[in-house]
């Protein structure tokens, strides 16, 4: 009889135990409010800077993050001519050119 009421005076003691002490605080902290850095996009092969689809990024993340700037990079302001520098040139070369356009963005 010993042998079983013992678990049980032990879980008991337990129960009481935890409900006597003062709630805890949760494990998480809450959120802080969302900030938003600036972005800068840069297409892929066979795109351009003004496609229809990288207008969507770029409105998509207004949206999801409002009041975020956004840039859409390139390296010939002619569509044509930014579309073939991505089939074309030095990646190395290219990278160069545009950290020079992002260090000028306002």
């Amino acid at each position: 009889m010993t042998i079983i009421l013992r678990p049980f005076l032990l879980l008991s003691a337990l129960v009481s135990l935890a409900f006597s002490l003062p709630p805890q605080s949760p494990f998480h902290k809450p959120p802080r409010p969302p900030t938003s850095l600036p972005v800068v996009l840069w297409h892929g092969l066979g795109d351009t800077y003004d496609s229809k689809g990288m207008v969507r990024i770029a409105e998509y993340i207004n949206k999801t993050y409002p009041g975020t700037f956004v840039h859409s990079i390139y390296l010939n302001e002619k569509p044509g001519d930014d579309r073939n520098a991505g089939f074309i040139g030095h990646l190395s070369d290219q990278v160069e050119v545009l950290k020079g356009k992002v260090a000028y963005l306002d």
